[in-house]
């Protein structure tokens, strides 16, 4: 009988794909396994064709549904987490609701993850170890613990997206956007956030937009499905010299898997510290990215071909900043 594992990751879709190591290195320790992810609603879907990843179960972030409707949701949360029967878990994140989940497991081994506020009795009690924090590891090291704490071995910190799938959807854009058979390569700039404090000046962008155009390059840009995020990027583009010919304006209009594709697809990226900076390395594509409030030590791209540009206050950072490591990437 296989033994199966469960991944809590409550976070962010950038946060769920850097679970992706844990995935490949768990099948290879265990290659009958069974593995589940537990995630907010939306935020697994980078990794739904991905063959080790058995189901993901899908929970609300938050809800203005009253305490009784939300309990109720929680218990059959617990009932079917109760009934998988796993062997192993991991509990990625720190939130008290992780608790009752953890009890619902019943008498599978759990890993959770430190937190210097969570150092009470019902929080450490209600798993079989608690790993370390990230302190001065990357995210991708620090749930690569969680596995080694519940005796697991790591053959690889390779963050990779089966590319199977990539060339599917890369097919199927290619086919609904014509620009991107060109011959000429294009580059993938994502400029957005969900963060204020993780976005750049539009003014800026649509100067390097400019600079990137002279030096012959296309320009595909991308976006969440959010209308802020939609027409962020029109600002950008309204501040640019463009024609039709030369960029193509994909704000909402991709999967992430999609957008992986694309990324994939490109010569290299630019955008910020988002999810997208991690795809972009889970393809193995030269990046660029701009990191403000994050710390890159814990947050940057987990790829040796991304290069990243830090500042605390993300509006210090110039155009000619970015066009340094364009020209390098350009010359590489």
């Amino acid at each position: 009988m296989s033994n199966k594992y469960l991944i809590v990751i409550l976070r962010f879709h950038g946060d769920v794909l850097l679970t992706k190591p844990m995935l490949d290195n768990i099948k290879l320790n265990d290659p009958d396994s069974e593995i589940d992810l537990l995630v907010y609603k939306g935020t697994g879907s980078i990794l739904e064709q991905e063959d080790n990843v058995s189901e993901i179960i899908e929970i609300e972030a938050s809800s203005k549904e009253n305490i009784y409707k939300k309990v109720k949701k929680e218990i059959r949360l617990w009932k079917k987490i109760n009934t998988r029967n796993y062997d192993y878990a991991f509990f990625l994140t720190t939130q008290w609701r992780v608790v009752p989940i953890s009890w619902s497991i019943g008498k599978a081994m759990k890993a959770a993850v430190d937190d210097k506020k969570r150092r009470k009795n019902l929080w450490t009690k209600s798993f079989s170890v608690i790993f370390p924090e990230a302190l001065e590891k990357h995210i991708v090291q620090r749930n690569l613990l969680a596995l080694e704490s519940l005796g697991l071995k790591i053959f690889n910190e390779n963050l990779t997206l089966n590319p199977k799938h990539l060339d599917i959807e890369y097919k199927a854009l290619c086919d609904s956007f014509p620009f991107l058979n060109q011959e000429n390569s294009y580059c993938l700039i994502h400029p957005t956030s969900r963060r204020e404090k993780k976005l750049w000046d539009k003014e800026k962008f649509g100067q390097l937009i400019n600079l990137l155009l002279r030096k012959g390059l296309s320009i595909v840009i991308t976006s969440g499905p959010d209308p802020h995020e939609i027409s962020y990027v029109e600002d950008i583009l309204g501040k640019a010299d463009i024609v039709d010919k030369q960029v193509l304006n994909l704000a909402g209009k991709t999967s992430l898997l999609g957008l992986a594709a694309l990324i994939n697809g490109s010569k290299f990226f630019i955008g910020l510290d988002s999810v997208a900076s991690h795809i972009a390395a889970s393809v193995n594509k030269e990046s660029i990215t701009l990191f403000g409030p994050s710390n890159p030590v814990n947050w940057k791209p987990w790829s040796d071909r991304a290069q990243i540009i830090s500042q605390e206050d993300l509006q210090k950072i110039e155009v000619d900043d970015v066009m340094v490591l364009v020209d390098e990437t350009l010359t590489q």
